[in-house]
């Protein structure tokens, strides 16, 4: 495990791997090297959203560039969770969206 520096949290240098590897497959990029810098900055988010806020920019679907306010942090969310039986997506990321006060998520390749 790698560490981040700025807030002393640990990312799964398996789970960079199952990102770049989840967006070369889909060929959302054109490279393994562009694939792990996407997949290690978009674990680097994930990893600082679990212990606050965090304002990255990523672009939509359509085109539209998009600046978020985002948090993976308990406390911040108040969402009744559910359950699921799916599988994980490893080439997008979820998170809170605070302006919205909803779950979203962005393309591991679309961030910027």
């Amino acid at each position: 495990m790698a560490t981040i520096a700025s807030n002393n949290v640990r990312v799964s240098k398996s789970m960079v791997m199952k990102a770049a590897w989840a967006i070369l497959k889909r060929k959302d990029v054109g490279t393994i090297a562009e694939a792990l810098r996407k997949a290690w900055q978009a674990m680097k988010i994930k990893a600082q959203m679990s212990v606050g806020v965090v304002e990255f920019t990523f672009r939509k679907a359509n085109g539209e560039i998009r600046k978020a306010i985002g948090t993976l942090k308990g406390s911040a969310i108040s969402y009744e969770y559910k359950g699921t039986d799916r599988k994980p997506c490893y080439s997008a990321v979820s998170y809170w969206d605070l302006e919205k006060e909803a779950f979203r998520s962005f393309s591991i390749a679309s961030l910027l």
